[in-house]
């Protein structure tokens, strides 16, 4: 059952970059649109991951306090190689903003928020091959 749940949020981190990906290619359309999958993206990847560690404890109501749940289920694991977190906290960080603020978001703030999307993706999938865990794989690594 685990494998199936890391599997499902793989590919739902992987729906959310592609079309992250897609939408950057405008360079003045689709600003929030495309920060916005980048943040969601990195949230799916890290629910894959956390599913993989055996948390179950995932929840769709509140993004918060996953990058330390993230960073507590590696430290059990002993895995140190923790520097995607960063990037997994800045996109958490920003997700209010992107989401519901009245002030426009930049096309610096977007490219900002799709490079750490990018590197934690990277990141997250070095974590779950290294770890071995069950049902990680992803076609575009």
């Amino acid at each position: 059952m685990q494998a199936v749940q890391v599997q499902h949020y793989i590919e739902r981190a992987t729906d959310f970059s592609r079309g992250m990906k897609k939408l950057m290619s405008d360079d003045e359309d689709h600003v929030n649109s495309s920060a916005l999958l980048a943040i969601h993206s990195a949230i799916s990847y890290s629910d894959a991951l956390r599913a993989g560690l055996g948390d179950a404890r995932l929840s769709s109501d509140d993004h918060r306090n996953a990058a330390d749940t993230l960073q507590g289920l590696l430290n059990s694991n002993r895995y140190r190689e923790q520097q995607g977190l960063r990037h997994f906290k800045l996109l958490l960080s920003k997700k209010s903003r992107v989401a519901y603020s009245d002030h426009p978001l930049s096309l610096t703030e977007r490219k900002d928020l799709i490079t750490a999307a990018e590197r934690f993706e990277v990141w997250v999938n070095q974590v779950g091959k290294h770890l071995n865990l069950e049902g990680w794989t992803h076609d575009d690594q």
